[in-house]
């Protein structure tokens, strides 16, 4: 999830900030830690703003289906077959065999997958 990535960004440039505090003669003043601990702060947060926008929908990741208005509330999964970007189309694997295509409609939120919406499905086939 996006929010955990978030966070240990954040905390890895806390620890920074206070290494810098500690060892570096030049950045021995209180206000000079609290400038660099909100600079840290406001990193993370750019981060967790821009980069669901920047990486896209890589092959992998999953991301929820909206077949319907339920499906919002009951939340259907699926796996990406390939990178795509907002407004595209996308194959995704639901389950082991069947696949469907669909349109992402939004990127990865804090605590929410990215969300396609399916046009059709292909049924699986059948092995004779």
């Amino acid at each position: 999830m996006l929010v955990i990535e978030g966070l240990k960004l954040m905390v890895a440039l806390f620890a920074i900030s206070l290494i810098l505090f500690a060892v570096a003669p030049g950045f021995g003043e209180l206000l000079t830690l609290a400038k660099m601990l909100a600079a840290s702060f406001g990193v993370s947060l750019l981060f967790v703003l821009l980069y669901p926008r920047v990486r896209g929908v890589k092959k992998g990741d999953k991301v929820q289906i909206m077949k319907g208005t339920l499906s919002h509330l009951l939340g259907f999964a699926g796996t990406v077959q390939g990178n795509c970007r907002l407004g595209e189309e996308v194959k995704v694997k639901i389950g082991r065999k069947r696949e469907a295509v669909g349109i992402l409609e939004t990127y990865e939120g804090l605590f929410t997958p990215a969300r396609v919406k399916l046009m059709y499905e292909n049924p699986p086939e059948v092995m004779r």
